[in-house]
């Protein structure tokens, strides 16, 4: 089986959108939990960033990749600009920390992507091609069950839990 997929390793997308936008879900929700500033919408948000670089410029192989204009720091930093810029405007009510947030989950899809294959960070305008496939393609799908499941402890079952907690010490305390 490995031998399969080291033979048709670039043929494959190098981890998948479903890895981008929930690892910095979870990341951001560990960090931070639910504050203020991250309105309902916040996590979604954060979630679409992450996978922003593959939804901009789909691709189906690591060479595709290389040559994706959305794969790269220029780019990462036009969309930080932009997210910061749109900070100003006061109708949107888009705070810098979420903003900032979005900038991570923007590059860290493209370190994600460096270790499972590479990323040329400069391109187009230069090139400096890191990375290596730190992650075997064999676990990616593993992978995203784990993030999936991940999530739904963090957004489902940890609040339930302690609301239960929180309700039974309340009972007792009566």
């Amino acid at each position: 089986m490995r031998r399969v997929v080291r033979i048709l390793l670039p043929l494959t997308h190098p981890m998948d959108v479903f890895t981008h936008a929930l690892a910095p879900v979870i990341l951001t929700r560990l960090a931070f939990g639910r504050p203020a500033w991250l309105r309902s919408y916040g996590f979604l948000a954060i979630g679409i960033a992450g996978a922003l670089p593959d939804l901009l410029n789909p691709h189906l192989s690591l060479a595709a990749r290389l040559s994706s204009w959305s794969h790269g720091l220029p780019f990462w930093l036009l969309f930080t600009v932009l997210m910061f810029s749109l900070t100003l405007l006061k109708k949107l009510k888009l705070s810098w920390q979420l903003a900032s947030i979005l900038s991570f989950s923007y590059v860290f899809h493209m370190f994600c992507d460096s270790i499972s294959g590479g990323v040329d960070w400069f391109y187009p305008f230069g090139h400096l091609q890191l990375g290596d496939y730190f992650v075997d393609p064999i676990y990616w799908v593993p992978l995203d069950v784990v993030l999936f499941l991940i999530t739904y402890y963090l957004f489902r079952m940890l609040p339930t839990l302690e609301k239960t907690r929180r309700n039974f010490q309340s009972s007792k305390g009566a």
